[in-house]
Order: C-alpha cells, then sequence, then structure tokens
C-alpha cells in the first residue's frame, strides 16, 4: 500500500535466496528508513528468530517488527513479511514522536488487513492450484533444482505404482533406464533455462512392465527466479503400439515382413537422392519366381505364401552389404543394390540370388523347385527417377520370362520401345471388339480321299486403322495375357457358327465349322456355357462344330480338362488336338483323352518329300489316329508332292495354301476352285 510518507510491499518467505532475491528486487537496502513487520504463525517460532537475524544482516538500518498471526496462513505459506518504506523521515527508536507513532499504528492496522487480504488470495490460489493438481487426468509431479521429486499426484501414482513415501526426495533420474539418462538430463536442463521440453521415452513401472510416456517438461518460476521444474505427461503406449500397427500394415507386406512396394519405393527415391549428390551408381533388380502359379494352384495360396516367406528368408539372409529387398506384388520381389555397384558384381549378385532361389523348397514333404526371372536397370544410365527405373527393370524382368525364365536380362532403350508399342497395343485391343475392328477368314479343309470340302476353319484376323492388318501372333498373346482372349473367342465362336449354318443354308449343306480355343478360355468354368450360347444362336447342329485345342492347354489340369471334353461330346460337339507333336504329348493320356481329331503340326509337313525321319512321324500318327479311332489331319500342305505323300499314307484331310488360302467372306461367297478341280459356290 501507499500513502504520503511511505512505500509498502509484501512476500510469503519460502527460504532465504528467495527472501534475498525479493530484497535486492525492490532495493530496500538503499532506504534508510524501512520498517519491517514479520507476520508468523505460533509454530513458525522458531523461523522467525531466523529471520529477525537475517533481515538485520541485509538491512542493519531497518526497524525489525513482529506479530502473531495465527489462523490468516494456508498450510504451506507460514510466514510472511512486510516491508514500508519511509519517503523523508527517519524513524526514531523510542516512539517519541506522536506523529511518527500515529503512522506507524496506521501502517501496522492497514498492513495486517493486506496480509489478512493476501492470504484469503493465496488460500484460493491454492485450492485452485490443488484441485488442477490432483484432478489431472495426465500424471503431474515436480522437481527441485537438482532433479529431486517435491510433488505428484494421484494419477501419477496410479500410472507407476509409486507411493509419495517412495518418491520425494528421490531423484528422478532413479526410475529412467540407464541408456536414456543423458537424454532426460538434457530435457532437464533446457527446461531450468527456462525452455520447455516435450519428449518420449520409456520407463519401467513398478510392476516391472516398459511402457511408452509422452513428457513435457515446464521450469517453476518464483519472483524471477527458477527453482524447479514441473513434468506433466501421459502413457501413450497403446498409441505407439496403433501408430506401428498403422506403419506395418502401410509400408510393410504381412507375409514376409519385408517392405511393401511402397515403402521400397520410397527407400529407393532416398537413395536417388543421396547417389545423385555423391555421384554413385545403383542398381535396381525385379526379380519374379518362374511357374510359381503351379504351386499356388496345386498346394493353395496358403502354401504359396508359406514358400515365398521362405524364399524372402533366404534372399534376406545372403544380402549382400548396402542391398535392401522388398516384395513388390505376389511372387515378384524386387531388390536394390547400392554399394560398389559395376556391371559384374550386378551380374554375380544375380545368380546368386538365382541360386539361392533354385535350392529345393520343402512342403508337407513335397520337394519343390524353382527359379527366378531377374531384369536390372541402373542409375543414371536407365533412369533418374524411382518410377522410371522400376518400370524399367519390370521391362528387363519380362524379356527374361518370356526367353523360358531363369534368365538375367540387362534393360535396353529397345526393350522400352518394344514395351510401348505392347502398351499401345492392348490399348487398341481392349477397344477392337467395340469399333467391330475383328473379322474372320476361312480356310477349308479337303477330304484327301474324295477331294472335297467338308469343313473350314475359322481364323480371326484385324485391321486396325492405323496399325493396319496385326498379326495374329502379336495380339493373341497379349489378349490371353490381359483376358480380353475369353471376350474375343466367344465372339470368334458364335460369329463363325452363325456364318456356318447361313453357308449351310446357301449351298454347302454339310459344311462344318473348326474354331481354335485357347487355354485361357478352355480354362474357364464358363467355356461350357458360351459353346452352348452360340449353337443356340446359330441353330448350328452340334455334330458341324469342331473345337481345336492345343496340348497345352490340356496340360494345364489334365483331369479338368478331360471332363470339359467329355461335356463337349456329349453336346455333340468334336474336338480336335491343333499342332500335335509340338507339345508334351504322350501315349499314355493320349488313348484315354476324348478326341475326334488330330491336327499334325505343318512343321512335320514342311520337309516331308525330304526327310525320311519326318515321313516316319506322319506315318505313325495316322497310324496311331488309325488305331485310336480318330481321324488325322495334316496342316501346312503347301506343294503337289506332300499332298500326294499324304494321301499315300492314308491321311485324311489336308490343309493349306496348296489347297486354298484363308478366304474373308466376300471371296468365300464368290467360290473358289481347289486343286482337285472341284468348283464351290454359295447359291
Amino acid at each position: 500500500m501507499e500513502n504520503a510518507m511511505a512505500t509498502t510491499k509484501s512476500c510469503a518467505y519460502d527460504n532465504d535466496g528467495q527472501l534475498n532475491s525479493f530484497i535486492e528486487g525492490n532495493s530496500f537496502k538503499e532506504h534508510r528508513n524501512v520498517l519491517v513487520q514479520i507476520f508468523f504463525s505460533q509454530k513458525e517460532k522458531p523461523v522467525f528468530q531466523h529471520l529477525e537475524q537475517l533481515l538485520k544482516k541485509h538491512l542493519p538500518a531497518s526497524t525489525v517488527l513482529s506479530c502473531e498471526a495465527d489462523g490468516c496462513f494456508t498450510e504451506d505459506k507460514q510466514c510472511i513479511i512486510s516491508f514500508t518504506v519511509f519517503d523523508n523521515q527517519e524513524l526514531n527508536p523510542n516512539f517519541q514522536d506522536q506523529d511518527t507513532i500515529n503512522t506507524l499504528n496506521y501502517l501496522v492496522e492497514s498492513s495486517q488487513q493486506d496480509i489478512l487480504q493476501l492470504n484469503e488470495s493465496l488460500k484460493v490460489s491454492e485450492q485452485y492450484y490443488r484441485s488442477l493438481f490432483d484432478n489431472n487426468g495426465d500424471f503431474v509431479y515436480s522437481t527441485d533444482l537438482i532433479g529431486n521429486f517435491t510433488s505428484i499426484n494421484q494419477s501419477f501414482m496410479k500410472t507407476f505404482g509409486y507411493t509419495e513415501n517412495e518418491l520425494i526426495g528421490r531423484s528422478a533420474l532413479d526410475f529412467i533406464n540407464q541408456e536414456d539418462v543423458h537424454r532426460a538430463k538434457m530435457h532437464f536442463i533446457q527446461a531450468l533455462k527456462g525452455k520447455d521440453q516435450t519428449y518420449t521415452i520409456e520407463i519401467q513401472v513398478k510392476s516391472g512392465e516398459t511402457q511408452i510416456f509422452q513428457i513435457k517438461n515446464i521450469p517453476i518460476t518464483v519472483n524471477g527466479a527458477c527453482v524447479g521444474t514441473y513434468g506433466i505427461g501421459r502413457n501413450i503406449t497403446t498409441q505407439k503400439k496403433t501408430e506401428e500397427k498403422i506403419i506395418q500394415l502401410a509400408y510393410y507386406d504381412q507375409d514376409t515382413g519385408l517392405p511393401n512396394r511402397m515403402r521400397f519405393t520410397e527407400q529407393l527415391e532416398e537413395m536417388i537422392h543421396r547417389a545423385r549428390h555423391k555421384k554413385e551408381l545403383l542398381a535396381v533388380l525385379v526379380i519374379d519366381i518362374d511357374r510359381f502359379k503351379i504351386i499356388n494352384d496345386s498346394l493353395g495360396h496358403y502354401a504359396g505364401d508359406i514358400v515365398l516367406k521362405e524364399l524372402a528368408e533366404r534372399i534376406q539372409d545372403r544380402l549382400p552389404e548396402g542391398a535392401y529387398l522388398g516384395r513388390f506384388s505376389g511372387d515378384k520381389f524386387t531388390m536394390l543394390l547400392t554399394e560398389n555397384v559395376s556391371i559384374d558384381q550386378t551380374t554375380r549378385t544375380a545368380r546368386e540370388l538365382q541360386n539361392l532361389i533354385s535350392m529345393p523348397l520343402f512342403y508337407q514333404n513335397q520337394e519343390f523347385i524353382v527359379t527366378a526371372s531377374i531384369g536390372i536397370s541402373s542409375f543414371p544410365g536407365d533412369g533418374l527417377d524411382e518410377h522410371v527405373l522400376l518400370k524399367n527393370a519390370d521391362i528387363a524382368m519380362n524379356r527374361s520370362k518370356n526367353q523360358g525364365g531363369n534368365k538375367i536380362t540387362y534393360f535396353s532403350t529397345g526393350m522400352n520401345d518394344q514395351a510401348m508399342v505392347r502398351l499401345e497395343l492392348e490399348s487398341y485391343l481392349r477397344k477392337a471388339l467395340q469399333k467391330n475392328e475383328f473379322h474372320l477368314c476361312y480356310q477349308p479343309l479337303m477330304d484327301l480321299k474324295s477331294g472335297e470340302i467338308t469343313c473350314t476353319e475359322a481364323l480371326i484376323r484385324w485391321q486396325h486403322p492405323h496399325l493396319g492388318l496385326v498379326s495374329p501372333a502379336q495380339f493373341i498373346p497379349l489378349a490371353e495375357e490381359t483376358g480380353l482372349i475369353e471376350e474375343i473367342g466367344a465372339w470368334v465362336l458364335t460369329t463363325a457358327c452363325v456364318q456356318t449354318k447361313a453357308w449351310q443354308q446357301n449351298g454347302f449343306p454339310n459344311l462344318g465349322i473348326s474354331v481354335n480355343v485357347s487355354a485361357y478360355q478352355f480354362q474357364q468354368h464358363a467355356f461350357i456355357g458360351q459353346v452352348i450360347q452360340a449353337l443356340e444362336t446359330s441353330q448350328l447342329d452340334p455334330g458341324y462344330l469342331s473345337l481345336e485345342l492345343t496340348e497345352s492347354a490340356m496340360l494345364k489340369d489334365i483331369v479338368y480338362s478331360i471332363s470339359v471334353m467329355k461335356s463337349l461330346q456329349e453336346l455333340g460337339v468334336k474336338v480336335s488336338i491343333d499342332d500335335f507333336g509340338t507339345g508334351y504329348s504322350s501315349l499314355s493320356y493320349l488313348r484315354n483323352l476324348p478326341i475326334d481329331t488330330l491336327k499334325i503340326d505343318q512343321s512335320f509337313i514342311n520337309n516331308l518329300h525330304d526327310d525320311p525321319s519326318d515321313i516316319a512321324i506322319v506315318k505313325a500318327i495316322i497310324t496311331m489316329g488309325q488305331g485310336l479311332s480318330v481321324k488325322i489331319v495334316a496342316e501346312g500342305v503347301e506343294t503337289h508332292e506332300q499332298l500326294n505323300l499324304l494321301r499315300d499314307l492314308d491321311c485324311h484331310y489336308a490343309q493349306g495354301y496348296y489347297i486354298q488360302k484363308p478366304l474373308d467372306i466376300a471371296d468365300f461367297e464368290k467360290g473358289f476352285r481347289t486343286v482337285e478341280k472341284v468348283e464351290y459356290t454359295v447359291k
């Protein structure tokens, strides 16, 4: 308080240092006319005596008065000191001056009133503080300047399992893991300097379990001086585990634990930045397991996952220094080489990978051997960013697979050009059916005994407005790979049946039709339904339809293939094996196949008149066909000599350019003459 003669300031006593700071901060030592009043509770009498001596020492010219004031203090504020500075009058120790005495009486009364108000405010503040401290959901604690606990709240005791008696006065560092002590000290020191600190730390609770906590340290400041720190924190163990689970799901493959495509791509991006700065080389390998589908199809996907996990562990155990491994998708792995990258070293690594992968695998007492196709691209030669490098390594890997698998291929610009052409072709192919760009040509088959045309083979052609006539050798494999062959095959089947029925009604009453069926189309469960639909749409008698299958199509699943062929024969549809002799023919299964026709591949017909071995093979096939009651068709007949020789060998049918080339509908309907001088025209 202030009046015309004096100024009064008060403080609660905590310790000598705090009191000395208060005296220094208010420049009381510079004044001679200072009245000091000590208000204390009964139990603080010893403190009062100490304070009296301390004040006389620091303010020798002051007058010190004391006043016992029980009931005016909070629990932790038991002593309050009031300092009154007089402007122009010296204090008279003998109190002989009446004006001075009156002034002092007034000041004492006023000071007591101020003390009562101050204590009331302190009580309210204390309650606010205790409420915030005790009822806080987060744990709260305080330490002194050397890091010893001075207080903890209920949440702290509940979280860590310790009582106040077990903690107060002990160093907080006693409860920190040894490897984290230095870090915790640094945060504590920074907090004492007035800088708030937030950090995550693992602490073992009383039960022995290690938990993860997030803690914030802030300084405790009294009268401008730091006297300790507060700590506020919470248990974030569950949150951290959830975050780790989310990261694991987002960035790592669940079967192998390897970085997934997203994480591997990020790693590659990071390594490219480093390599660009240090002018280093990188190599990216895409590794695809050959024929892995066989394991999935025969043993199931669960077994396939176990096999992939074992392969991943093998590679991980032998990973070169500075290499990163990831699972890109399915049976495809990726590897990044970052140290001592050269063509020789990269090739050695790739060969070691192939050797590792080709080691025998065992599942349920069965032994499997798989191989790997590997494609390689390098930074900076084959690409300057992660996406280009991965794309080019994948292109090179596909080249390895197309060459039979178990090969290592380095990317080249020519491969990329081919891949772009293929991508463009796929885009056009997806729209070709909608735009009516496909049409069928029909190549006649001739009965070698009668010289009559008894059947035609439907051959698909693709006339693209920009690419021109696209070879079936280009787009059929692409259609099979993309699954478009099912839709295209159904169109071919229906179109061929409809056209044949129309020709039967216009001059070729006994004309049959032969349609090629791809391996993919044949294995689809909807295939039989497509055949039935084509027959119903065209009203063609099933006996005039023959479906040509390759040996490879049947061998994918021989049991299923036989069941489909039997279903076709029950419909009345004939079944033919195309390109016989080029696959993995086995007489043991051939005699059990429900087939009507064998077509001898043209590779045996080409040199028929020159090569005795080819004659012997063709004769054996014809003889075998007669024994199995199967008709034989010779493909690729291009000379008169070949035709006569086949007739001498008792071959049933022949097909080839010597007899007639494939004809579009218009040319077929104009009529044609065979080599036997037989004319065919549509009425």
